[in-house]
C-alpha cells in the first residue's frame, strides 16, 4: 500500500467513525483483567501479545453482548486465539 492509499483509507475510517458507522467501546478495568487471563492461557504457547490480548478481551465481551459478528484481523496468532475463544474469525490475508 502506498502512503497516499493509506492516507485515503485513514480518512475514510475517520469519516466512518464520525458518521457513527462504528460503535466505539472503551476498555474497562475488567477488560484489562480479562486480557491478563488471556495472556496466562495463551501468552506462552501461542505468543499472544499484551495489546492483542486487550483487543481480544474487548471483542469477547462484545460477542457475549451480541454486538460482535466477526473478529477481523490479519494477525494469524490473534485469529487463532480468537477462534479458540469462540469468535467467528475473518483474516483478510487468508483466501
Amino acid at each position: 500500500m502506498t502512503r497516499m492509499e493509506g492516507l485515503f483509507l485513514l480518512q475514510q475510517f475517520r469519516e466512518d467513525i464520525a458518521s457513527n458507522r462504528f460503535e466505539i467501546s472503551q476498555a474497562s478495568d475488567a477488560d484489562f483483567d480479562d486480557a491478563a487471563n488471556l495472556l496466562e492461557r495463551y501468552g506462552f504457547d501461542f505468543r499472544l501479545r499484551t495489546l492483542d490480548a486487550l483487543q481480544l478481551a474487548v471483542a469477547i465481551k462484545l460477542k457475549r453482548k451480541g454486538k460482535l459478528d466477526f473478529f477481523v484481523s490479519a494477525d494469524k496468532i490473534l485469529c487463532d486465539v480468537a477462534a479458540l475463544e469462540g469468535c467467528s474469525v475473518v483474516n483478510p490475508e487468508v483466501p
